[in-house]
This record gives structure tokens, C-alpha cells and sequence, in this order.
């Protein structure tokens, strides 16, 4: 038997003791199973992939490759990248700068409203203030001075130089309540008169119209509602304006 022989391979490592089954028998013998010592040995399993994909240390197998890190940005692409932040915060900065100034010139606005609109500025108002003075003192000055003078003057004249009655009352219980006769006279500067009964305006309400200076005999009749009765006479002047005048008889 050549040293190729296949052997077997005790678990343990040594052959069984003896009594147990092949021991002591002899490598010449009939038995055609082989000898124990040049048995062959048992195969052990293969090892796991993961474990035989690992190349031993020293060994030439090939290793995996790790891919390269990339390479730093050129100064252009840099550039490129910081300009939109650039432009973001120079948007930014300029929006701020732009709220500022409006609301700087939103309050400048409302404090020039509100100091024009409550103090008058002192320059201008007393120069406007001299014109209005002299056109308003001048006309009361004048109006007054002609007004006064001319009502006077004017005053209408009186033309009735007397209007008498012969009696103040009427005795209506002498009489038995009828009629009492009375005696009216007058003297006037007028042009035309005229006499009237229960009534204040003769030419309005004329009884007969007379001379300007004369006398009337006209009877009372008793039983007035008032107990009383007026007699009137007017007189028209020379310019066309009336005088009156009125007596009034009382019953008794």
C-alpha cells in the first residue's frame, strides 16, 4: 500500500480499545475492509462563502475597491454657489432699508399734517391780518354816521291839532237805553278827513268823509257789547301819508 492510501480518521484521534469492533485485527488478514490506520479519514464540511470569499492575509487575491472621494469644487463653481446667497441677503438687506425709509417718510408726512393743521405759521397771519381790519372799520364808521342823521328828519308830521267829544260817556240809563246824542269836532292842517265808527282806520272804514277842520253831531246807540264805542277821525297829509286819532265813549 502506497503513502497515498486513504486512512480513516478516529473522532477521537486514537484507535477504539480493545474488544470493540476492529480492534486487533491484523492488515494481512481477509477482512477486505482496510486497515484502521490506513482507513480513510472523514471529510469535513466545506467552509462557509462568506469565510472562503475572504482572501487570507499575504495573499494576492484581489480586494474591493473604494470609490475615490470626490474632488473640492473649482473657484468658479464656489463662485456660482455663494451668488444666489450673495443676491438672497443683498434682496434682503435692500427690502429692510426700503420699509425703513417708507415708514420714516410716512411719519415725516403725518408730522408735517398734523403741525400744519393745529399751528398756524406765525409769518403769514399777521401780515394777512392788517388788510381785513381796515375794510371793516371804515364802512360801520360811514353807514351809521347817515343813518341816524336821516331818520329824524323824516319823521312824519303831525296834522291833527285837535279831536274833541262834547261827553267822555253816554248815559244810558237817563235815556232808557236808547240813543244819547253826541258833539264831535276837530282842526287839522290835512288835506282830506274822514270820520269813522267803531273802528280805528276811517279811511278804511269811513262813516263820511269832512273838512279838514270841522264838527259832527252823531247820536250814541246804548246797548254796546263792550259798552263802550270808538269814533276816529284820519287825516291825509300833504304827502299822501294817514294820521288817526281815537276817542272812546263809555257807556253809563
Amino acid at each position: 500500500m502506497s503513502d497515498d492510501t486513504p486512512t480513516r480518521r478516529y473522532p477521537d484521534g486514537f484507535p477504539p480499545p480493545e474488544g470493540e469492533p476492529g480492534a486487533g485485527r491484523d492488515s494481512g488478514g481477509d477482512d477486505p475492509r482496510p486497515d484502521d490506520a490506513t482507513a480513510p479519514t472523514e471529510r469535513f464540511a466545506e467552509p462557509a462563502p462568506e469565510a472562503a470569499s475572504m482572501p487570507a492575509p499575504g495573499s494576492d487575491a484581489p480586494t474591493e475597491r473604494f470609490a475615490p472621494p470626490p474632488p473640492p469644487p473649482t473657484r468658479r463653481e464656489a463662485m456660482a454657489n455663494e451668488a444666489p446667497k450673495r443676491r438672497n441677503g443683498a434682496i434682503i438687506a435692500l427690502s429692510i432699508i426700503g420699509g425703513v425709509l417708507l415708514l420714516a417718510l410716512i411719519g415725516l408726512l403725518i408730522w408735517i399734517g398734523v403741525s400744519s393743521g393745529s399751528t398756524p405759521a406765525p409769518s403769514e397771519t399777521p401780515s394777512d391780518t392788517p388788510t381785513p381790519s381796515e375794510t371793516t372799520s371804515a364802512p360801520p364808521s360811514e353807514e351809521p354816521s347817515e343813518t341816524p342823521s336821516a331818520e329824524p328828519s323824516e319823521e312824519p308830521e303831525n296834522v291833527i291839532a285837535s279831536f274833541t267829544s262834547s261827553s267822555d260817556t253816554a248815559d244810558c240809563t237817563a235815556s232808557g237805553g236808547g240813543s244819547v246824542p253826541l258833539s264831535f269836532s276837530w282842526a287839522t292842517t290835512g288835506q282830506r278827513v274822514w270820520f269813522g265808527v267803531g273802528t280805528d282806520d276811517a279811511q278804511a272804514e269811513p262813516y263820511g268823509e269832512f273838512q279838514p277842520s270841522d264838527s259832527l253831531d252823531i247820536d250814541y246807540q246804548c246797548g254796546q257789547p263792550d259798552r263802550q264805542q270808538r269814533y276816529t277821525i284820519t287825516v291825509q297829509r300833504p304827502d299822501g301819508t294817514t294820521q288817526s286819532q281815537t276817542l272812546t265813549i263809555t257807556e253809563i
